[in-house]
């Protein structure tokens, strides 16, 4: 500038100047704050429709059971415990199982709880079908979308260092979930023992199938001993001849004596005489007693009609008593049989009990008190947040869309597919409508 012939220099205003980024961030908080309204409309309606929809979300309850392997499995990992320190692992804090490439009794329980054939009880033994469902009761899901749904409500962990599994459950109902989580337990104890090939479990197979067989043997031979008794009335042959023996005997006696007594009153009266023909007809019983016994006059027993024919006579009893010993042995030898399978099937139950792979409950499942979800103010707090920055990206975009030139070509591509879109939903609209 000149002033009375002399040139004056235009100085720069004091103070620090606005750098190109400052002045950039600062016209887009200017940009934001002009649009304040819009953003503050944006906050409380994304507040309020995320309050309603929190509110319809049906509350979550989570029930959780914990559980330790058995003794079997415990002695199993202290035994990998003890090789892992022998091949060196130093107490470096090293997991035995992955060590030597083996899998933990822990690992074996958690396959078996997410298994298909667990969930599949489970879902027969609640009727989850329904239940997850409550406007599907007429119409259950299948089986499919029911165990994505247990899955999604079910969470399974291992402690690897203690070997606790926990199993915890989400349900609509505080009862049904803890109902659920220690219903897992018992499905695992009973896949557990269905899946157990241990010896004791093979063995215990094999003697109840013995067992069986043993029990049919000794019921048939006890049925042929009993039939054999009954159709020729013996008993026990040693005992039964030795009454026989005492009983020829004291006949035999009697008939001495008899005869003694009949040869005196034959010398003083006469064969007429009452008294000689009654010891005469005494003495004519007792031979024919005597051969019943004997069995030397079968024709004689059955005109007679003695009771003696329904008894084994001294000629057929050392056949009868060979065929009574042979039966009566058979008979003892299947129960003797019987008995020792009886013994050992006994002892491999209770191995197999011993060794069974199953789990013992640490703290079993309760139904909660309070519920694990939702969170309708974190619900409600994060939507209004995202709200808000979605809200100022539009606007920061919008902005900047605009002051792009007319004549730059990304307009051209913005305006060529959205006419490309509108051609296309039109063509598919005609298309439905016709």
């Amino acid at each position: 500038m000149e002033a009375s012939g002399r040139a004056v220099p235009i100085f720069e205003p004091a103070g620090p100047q606005m750098r190109p980024p400052q002045r950039e961030k600062v016209s887009r908080i200017w940009l934001l704050w002009t649009h304040r309204q819009l953003l503050w409309s944006v906050s409380w309606k994304a507040a309020l429709l995320t309050s309603a929809f929190s509110l319809l979300l049906p509350t979550h309850y989570q029930s959780t059971v914990k559980v330790a392997p058995g003794d079997s499995s415990r002695q199993t990992m202290a035994a990998l415990g003890n090789i892992a320190g022998s091949t060196g692992s130093f107490g470096l804090g090293l997991d035995a199982a992955a060590l030597l490439g083996m899998k933990t009794p822990g690992a074996f329980y958690v396959e078996i709880l997410k298994s298909q054939r667990t969930q599949d009880r489970l879902i027969d033994r609640f009727d989850l079908r329904r239940h997850y469902w409550k406007f599907k009761a007429f119409s259950p899901r299948g089986y499919y979308e029911t165990r994505k749904k247990l899955a999604e409500f079910t969470d399974i962990e291992e402690d690897k260092k203690s070997g606790v599994i926990s199993v915890s459950v989400k349900d609509y109902d505080p009862v049904a979930a803890s109902r659920v989580a220690n219903a897992y337990i018992e499905e695992l104890n009973r896949l557990s023992s269905d899946l157990d090939t241990s010896e004791a479990h093979r063995e215990r197979i094999f003697l109840e199938g013995r067992l069986g067989q043993a029990r049919k043997d000794l019921d048939q031979a006890s049925t042929e001993l009993s039939r054999f008794s009954s159709r020729n009335t013996i008993t026990d042959p040693t005992s039964q001849g030795k009454a026989m023996v005492e009983s020829a005997a004291r006949i035999q006696g009697e008939l001495v004596a008899a005869e003694t007594e009949l040869r005196g009153l034959q010398q003083i009266y006469s064969d007429s005489n009452v008294r000689v023909r009654t010891l005469a007809a005494r003495i004519n019983e007792l031979r024919q007693q005597l051969k019943l016994l004997s069995g030397s006059d079968p024709l004689a027993a059955e005109k007679d009609g003695a009771d003696f024919t329904e008894h084994p006579s001294f000629r057929k009893l050392p056949a009868l008593s060979y065929q009574y010993m042979n039966l009566y042995r058979q008979a003892k030898v299947q129960e003797s049989v019987y008995e020792f399978l009886t013994q050992q099937y006994e002892m491999a139950r209770i191995q197999e009990a011993r060794e069974l792979p199953t789990v013992r409950v640490v703290d079993p499942a309760m139904p909660p008190e309070r519920k694990s979800g939702p969170y309708r103010s974190l619900i409600v707090i994060s939507s209004v947040i995202c709200a808000f920055f979605l809200a100022c990206f539009w606007i920061l975009g919008r902005n900047a869309w605009e002051e792009i030139p007319l004549d730059d070509p990304r307009r051209a591509v913005v305006a060529e597919a959205r006419k490309s879109l509108k051609r296309t939903f039109f063509r598919n609209r005609v298309r439905s409508n016709v």
